[in-house]
């Protein structure tokens, strides 16, 4: 058996420069970690797919679309009304759908409210950010907007008496049915001019009454189609009151025309717990005056205080000039979300009646504030393992020496990940990204070395108890245990190279990561502790203070112990395999069960304000929904995308009652697909109504081609005469009509108030600068191209993907037009100047994404990237096992013997065979049966076939262990997210480093001529005594971060705790069971003696 003899005979006479060797090396790694310290960036947890890519191209394309930010501004509960500060904790509790809050009197519509609401307004109408405002439209009055939507606005719009609401307006679906302007115009949906028993007063009138308001809410909610219900949350009703003067719908619904109906109404008034407070910024503009939306690109300053054993966020308030100066000095920008949290900061200090709230921003913060909460986790974790490695090795010198290679394996893995980061920099060649889980590998590399450790000190001091000398007893433990160590990192490392076919960026990443650590731990753990221990043990015996090691001492756990249970499952093997079987054959359906589930409380404390907003979106918000797109990439300007575009519309309201029912849906029923073609329509009818605005751009109403040669229709204007305006079926003339609206936006025009062109943005991109005189052309003189649309709609409950992913595979189905217009698949980006040349063929890509889909895809490919690292992962870890335990001798002899030989391990070289077929067929494709038969036939010539059976003892309990595990997920109520997908590489390297030195030992007593069962005792005792005190050490650590409030390291602790005792089943029983299965050995000449 071939072993580490030739590196221990070198490492041991230059113990000394070694020693030194390894204080220069990680001197040299301190400014390699020194570039670690950066903070974490969500955005690597992204999962690579075309509806991220589309998402992309959304935000860096349609700049001009604007950033929204959501705020929520909830009534707090009576008995908090009034008090100082502002907490969510406050907030009154949610009574369920249509019940609306009982107090005060209409809840968010109550009068003091409305007036807190109205204060919050004017604080961000007076912050230095409103020189990022940008307009925005009104969907309650329809009324333009600078840069904010709350309703206080829109009751002092609607309570002037000039809202859009109470004013004739043109219906555009009759005007592109009739061409008639006046015989397309209806009336005013209601009025404030006759208030009944009421005087109309305005908002901000002195004399205003909660009647006013009351009065005013029911008026909108039954003449804005909805959208003002909608505004509120999803509590809203119409409660019964005697005292008021408003009849409403008790229960209500809105019918088709956009009207309440109900078969009871009765006095009292509208209510609801919450409404949102609406900002749109020029995101562009924030940019360019020093602001990052990207968290990595950010300065890393310091925004927390510490109080207690956590620290709160004390949002950083950078001022405006300073981020502009580091603009325009190169340096890193000013985060966004500092902005976010502090703003939000200075709205809750006038909060008396409220608590506002920021929607699901600032999420880079509250994870870098919940990492560095949890520093205390890791000290207590240290000092428990400590105290356990004592009980086990019962020398502090011992402990010490584990300790002090701990440390140096983290600052060479952090220095080393370090210096990879540094030159990913400079040279542009990024391949880590620092996550979430780059905090998990001191974790992860504490279990792998202290496992190493224990194995490497314990066979030192078991030889030295057979009266080995102190060199002696180094030297086997380096050229027996080493070899065992230099595998087990191996496999290690292999099993994290699976993570490398993740579309994640973090997970592959950690994978890199990992690998580096394991490494460094092998190094340390397999060589450098023995001869710590070596000259540590020289000095003391020189001082006639070194003691005999004790045979009787007990470590942990009776020797005696151990060695019954690995002589026990070898003896009854037939029992426990069929026990196993039975157990995997209940736990795999359980693991293939397993859907993707992102839910923001894996990241992040389930307690903070991040994740109650998203919690309260989720309760209070559902019907709203959370916009998604759908982008185009082709030729815009082509008619027929236009009539695909309605196809669409109608092929997603042709669904019946038992179809899926996930989009939003305006009041009248119809699911609501916003798009330019819609926009088209209003603005037609504003050339209708007012020719001045287009006449300005260059439109000649008189002509028949407009005066720039397009094809026209006649209509009749207000003062009905007849003109000509473009008709939609026209190239040229859709060129001129975006042009205008991206210049100039679409005018107001009967009763409807005007689009600005940065909303028009949000729906249309052109490629290059127009020419504001002459919009149909760029400045250059050229026909512009508009490459880009989206279409948005709303997606209900974005977070129950079981009821969304039926939805988006009918939103396939349902966008077969715009496959129509397309030579490719839709999901695939073809070729953009084909599409722009083509008009048959105008679309070259079509994809849904947006937020709500990305999340989705992430979750849906979690069983995938599962399966991919577990299955490629196991296969790996075989061969490199098989490679690991293979026949002595060179290559080329034993290549040559094994030939030779052929015929009579025919039959085991036919059950290899066999064995990688069967793992083709069920676990990878059939596609692949003869390459991996081939592969199984030249691995059986060239590491033998003794070896196939060690591999497979070694492999097969930890693969078992991992099935359990992910049933353990299943009955716990866990997903599948990036948190447990990840312990599938990790159970892989952590079980089968566990069994690897369980194995190695075996064979090591079997070479030296004992019988199976002495050797399996043998086992037990030696390395299960190092296996079960690494176990507890293990266990205890993971336990302690399971303590941890933030879900990602809660999550990780429990589920690695479990692996741990998994693998320590897998090593210590299920391990000695398949050697009492497979591996029979008569005698010493007939065993296949194998090795590195």
């Amino acid at each position: 058996m071939r072993d580490f003899s030739k590196v221990a005979n070198y490492l041991i006479p230059k113990r000394k420069k070694i020693h030194l060797s390894v204080l220069m090396f990680s001197i040299l790694m301190i400014p390699g970690i020194l570039a670690t310290f950066e903070p974490i960036d969500i955005e690597s947890y992204e999962m690579e797919s075309p509806e991220l890519d589309a998402n992309m191209v959304f935000r860096e394309e349609f700049t001009a679309a604007g950033n929204i930010w959501g705020f929520g501004i909830f009534v707090r509960d009576e008995a908090d009304f009034g008090k100082s500060g502002s907490d969510v904790s406050m907030i009154a509790d949610y009574t369920g759908e249509n019940s609306g809050l009982e107090a005060p009197n209409g809840g968010i519509l109550n009068l003091t409210v409305l007036r807190e609401i109205d204060v919050n307004a004017n604080t961000l109408r007076n912050h230095d950010v409103s020189r990022f405002f940008l307009p925005i439209a009104s969907e309650i009055s329809g009324d333009p907007a600078v840069g904010m939507l709350d309703l206080a606005s829109d009751f002092r719009s609607f309570m002037s008496g000039n809202s859009s609401l109470t004013q004739p307006r043109i219906n555009p679906y009759k005007l592109a049915l009739t061409l008639d302007l006046e015989d397309s115009m209806d009336p005013a949906p209601t009025n404030w001019s006759d208030c009944g028993i009421l005087e109309c007063l305005t908002f901000d009138d002195p004399a205003i009454t909660q009647d006013h308001i009351d009065l005013a809410a029911h008026r909108m909610a039954n003449s804005s189609n909805g959208s003002f219900l909608r505004f509120l949350s999803n509590d809203r009703a119409f409660t019964p009151d005697p005292s008021s003067s408003v009849i409403g719908p008790i229960n209500h619904t809105i019918g088709e025309d956009g009207n309440l109906q109900s078969e009871t109404w009765e006095r009292g008034r509208w209510s609801a717990s919450s409404a949102w407070l609406i900002v749109n910024l020029d995101r562009e503009e924030m940019q360019d005056s020093g602001w990052t939306f990207s968290w990595k690109n950010a300065t890393t300053d310091f925004g927390y205080q510490r109080e207690g054993f956590t620290l709160i966020t004390d949002p950083i308030r950078y001022s405006f000039d300073y981020c502009e100066a580091r603009e325009e000095n190169n340096q890193s920008l000013c985060s966004v979300e500092w902005l976010y949290l502090s703003i939000e900061e200075d709205l809750r200090e006038t909060d008396q009646h409220i608590v506002s709230l920021m929607f699901a921003e600032g999420i880079n913060v509250e994870i870098n504030r919940e990492l560095l909460s949890s520093a205390y986790l890791l000290v207590a974790m240290s000092v428990i393992v400590v105290a356990l490695l004592w009980i086990n090795l019962r020398r502090i010198s011992d402990v010490a020496i584990v300790s002090t290679s701990l440390v140096v394996s983290l600052i060479w893995m952090y220095g080393l990940i370090g210096w990879a980061m540094i030159f990913g920099q400079r040279t542009g060649f990024e391949f880590i990204f620092r996550s979430q889980f780059s905090n998990l590998l001191p974790i992860l590399i504490l279990a792998l070395e202290i496992d190493d450790s224990l194995h490497s000190l314990h066979r030192y001091k078991e030889e030295r108890r057979h009266g080995k000398d102190i060199e002696e007893a180094c030297r086997i433990s380096i050229s027996k245990v080493g070899l065992a160590v230099m595998l087990t990192s191996v496999t290690t490392i292999v099993a994290f190279s699976a993570n490398l076919t993740s579309s994640t960026a973090a997970l592959r990443s950690f994978g890199i990561e990992a690998g580096i650590g394991v490494m460094c731990a092998f190094f340390l753990t397999g060589l450098w502790v023995p001869l710590t221990r070596m000259d540590i043990d020289e000095w003391l015996d020189s001082k006639g203070k070194l003691l005999d090691e004790d045979p009787d001492k007990i470590h942990m756990i009776p020797k005696a112990w151990l060695s019954s249970i690995t002589m026990k499952s070898f003896s009854a093997y037939p029992l426990i395999i069929i026990s196993v079987l039975l157990v995997t054959m209940y736990a795999v359906p359980m693991m293939t069960s397993l859907e993707g589930d992102f839910q923001v409380e894996d990241f992040v404390e389930e307690d903070s304000d991040l994740a109650i907003g998203v919690g309260l979106i989720n309760q209070r918000f559902s019907d709203e929904g959370e916009p998604a797109y759908i982008l185009l990439e082709g030729n815009m300007t082509n008619p027929r995308v236009l009539e695909s575009i309605e196809e669409l519309r109608n092929n997603m309201n042709s669904h019946g009652p038992n179809e899926p029912d996930q989009f939003t849906r305006s009041p009248d029923g119809e699911v609501e697909l916003l798009a330019i073609d819609q926009m088209l329509w209003y603005l037609r009818a504003a050339m209708a109504w007012n020719q001045t605005p287009f006449e300005n751009a260059g439109w000649d109403f008189d002509l028949r081609d407009g005066g720039i040669g397009c094809e026209t229709v006649v209509i009749p204007n207000r003062d009905f005469e007849f003109i000509f305006i473009p008709s939609t079926n026209d190239s040229k003339s859709l060129t001129f009509l975006y042009g205008f609206m991206m210049t100039r936006g679409v005018p107001a025009s009967g009763g409807y108030p005007a689009l600005s062109p940065s909303i028009v943005g949000e729906f249309l991109q052109v490629k290059g600068n127009l020419d504001y005189e002459m919009p149909w052309l760029t400045e250059e003189g050229n026909t512009p191209q508009y490459p880009r649309a989206t279409l948005r709609f709303g997606i209900s409950s974005p977070e129950q993907f079981a009821l969304v992913e039926p939805a988006l595979a009918q939103l396939e189905n349902d966008m077969t037009p715009l496959q129509n217009l397309s030579v490719s698949p839709l999901r695939e980006r073809g070729s953009l100047e084909m599409a722009l040349s083509d008009e048959k063929n105008p679309i070259s890509w079509a994809i849904p994404t947006g937020e709500p889909v990305v999340r989705f895809v992430a979750a849906d490919s979690m069983q995938d990237d599962l399966q991919d690292t577990i299955l490629l992962g196991v296969l790996l870890c075989f061969i490199t096992l098989w490679w690991g335990f293979r026949d002595n001798g060179s290559a080329k002899d034993r290549l040559k013997s094994n030939i030779s030989n052929i015929r009579k391990n025919r039959n085991s070289i036919l059950l290899n065979i066999i064995v990688f077929v069967v793992i083709s067929m069920t676990l990878v494709s059939q596609d692949y049966v003869f390459h991996f038969a081939i592969l199984a036939l030249l691995l059986s010539l060239a590491f033998g076939t003794t070896p196939f059976i060690y591999a497979g003892i070694t492999t097969a309990p930890i693969f078992i262990m991992i099935v359990w595990l992910y049933a353990l997920v299943d009955f716990f109520g866990y997903g599948l997210n990036m948190v447990t997908v990840s312990i599938a590489a990790i159970s892989l390297g952590v079980g089968v480093d566990y069994v690897i030195h369980l194995i190695e030992r075996y064979r090591e007593e079997i070479e030296d001529g004992k019988s199976q069962l002495d050797s399996v005792a043998v086992v037990g005792g030696a390395s299960g005594l190092a296996l079960f005190g690494s176990a507890l050490s293990d266990f205890a650590g993971f336990m302690v971060i399971n303590q941890s409030k933030m879900g990602f390291f809660s999550t990780f602790g429990l589920f690695c705790a479990i692996m741990i005792i998994l693998s320590l089943i897998a090593s210590m029983i299920v391990a000695p069971a398949l050697i009492g299965l497979l591996h029979r050995v008569p005698d010493k000449e007939s065993l296949g003696s194998s090795a590195i």
